[in-house]
């Protein structure tokens, strides 16, 4: 048997593959590491056993700087680089290229978009079925909401630009309402997301006595910028989250797995905010309607009781005339009994009156403003309803005192 020198060898393998391998070919794979040098990227892809998900299939492959720039022309920079991402399934034009001393190496010449964007959706349905097949895709949704909404964990990445919106929205909120946030950073993207988003909602149910609810924000992206979100995993463990979790992922259009499994989805991250400064306002607004009923009621009790103090003395006094009367009719042997009688009810009507003294004190406004709430008033007309508000001073009356305030157009 002859023994052939090994650069014989490889340039024989070069030339098989440049016979029957002439064109370019597509093929689907996984990836499995990206990375990228002087303007090239290069890629590992895998085939993995459905089974047991073992890889049996390796290649690597490389996008030269003037394909790159020839494929995000043509199909746009931001859904090329949401594709060529770790764990991406993807399908690539390439051709086989052998070097004798680099060995086999595909050339990728074109990607197609639509192959990894039907992979996501299946696999986005997929999960769908599964977490429906559970009961599990409103358990989220079905904690009760607190009508507070001021303690919020958050989880971010604390260089997203949608945290830094959301911040600002809440900090700069018309009403000077006050929010405490504690930011759990985490990965908003790629292979990491899903893990990393879990971890943090481990750590934050070790302190959700701490908090009102969860909120996660980032900024927009695509479909593959989003595909973290329609993972089984994470949206398992966002439904199995012990506060009510609300979501602004930055997108207008696409819909994923966890805005369906979360208590509140909400479009963008100063969208969330907006919810949450509104929620606010509606608990005063409910606040001071209930104080004004209660003022109302106490002003109502208090006339009542006024009115039937005035009844009792009058009827006090004409009983008092009529027995004088009487006793003056009566023989003188009857007086002192008479009189026994009229003292015994002047003593009944003090206690009486003294008894309805106390209750008018305890349902006098002053008493209610003691307890710590207000009267409003303009032009001396007690105010129960913000519409009956007009332009110009507006006067607030508490316990120590009274603030004017000023309404303007």
């Amino acid at each position: 048997m002859d023994t052939l020198p090994l650069s014989q060898l490889a340039a024989f393998i070069r030339r098989v593959f440049a016979l029957n391998l002439p064109e370019a070919i597509w093929v689907s794979a996984e990836l499995a590491q990206v990375s990228g040098s002087r303007g090239h990227t290069w890629l590992t892809l895998v085939e993995k056993a459905p089974d047991s998900g073992e890889i049996t299939t390796q290649l690597d492959a490389v996008v030269w700087a003037s394909a790159l720039k020839k494929i995000r022309k043509e199909h746009t920079s931001r859904v090329i680089d949401g594709l060529l991402r770790e764990g991406m399934s993807v399908r690539l034009k390439v051709t086989a290229s052998f070097h004798e001393r680099f060995g086999l190496k595909l050339i990728v010449e074109d990607v197609d978009p639509a192959h990894t964007i039907g992979s996501l959706e299946k696999a986005r349905q997929a999960t769908l079925e599964a977490l429906s097949r559970d009961g599990i895709l409103d358990r989220n949704a079905s904690l009760p909401l607190p009508p507070v909404l001021q303690r919020l964990a958050v989880i971010s990445s604390d260089t997203a630009a949608g945290l830094v919106d959301f911040d600002r929205q809440l900090r700069e909120n018309p009403y000077g309402y006050v929010f405490h946030t504690d930011l759990y950073g985490a990965a908003m993207q790629g292979v990491q997301t899903g893990e990393e988003i879990s971890s943090r909602l481990r750590q934050i149910a070790r302190r959700r006595d701490e908090y009102d609810a969860i909120v996660i924000v980032r900024g927009g992206g695509g479909k593959t910028d989003l595909a973290a979100f329609d993972e089984e995993q994470l949206c398992r463990a966002v439904a199995a989250a012990p506060l009510p979790v609300l979501v602004g992922i930055g997108h207008e259009i696409d819909t994923t797995v966890l805005d369906r499994v979360v208590h509140r989805s909400l479009k963008t991250p100063t969208a969330v905010a907006a919810f949450l400064v509104d929620s606010l306002l509606r608990a005063e607004a409910g606040l001071l309607a209930l104080g004004r009923s209660v003022a109302t009621i106490v002003d109502h009790l208090g006339n009542q009781q006024a009115n039937r103090l005035d009844r009792l003395q009058s009827g006090i006094h004409q009983t008092a005339l009529a027995s004088v009367s009487a006793a003056h009719l009566r023989a003188a042997a009857q007086e002192k009994q008479l009189n026994d009688a009229a003292r015994r009810a002047v003593a009944t009507t003090r206690l009486q009156l003294n008894h309805y003294d106390k209750l008018l004190e305890a349902l006098h406004p002053t008493t209610t403003l003691n307890r710590g709430y207000a009267l409003v008033s303009q032009a001396g007309r007690l105010i129960v309803d913000p519409a009956a508000v007009n332009t110009g001073p507006v006067e607030v009356r508490l316990r120590n005192g009274k603030v004017v305030l000023r309404k303007e157009d």
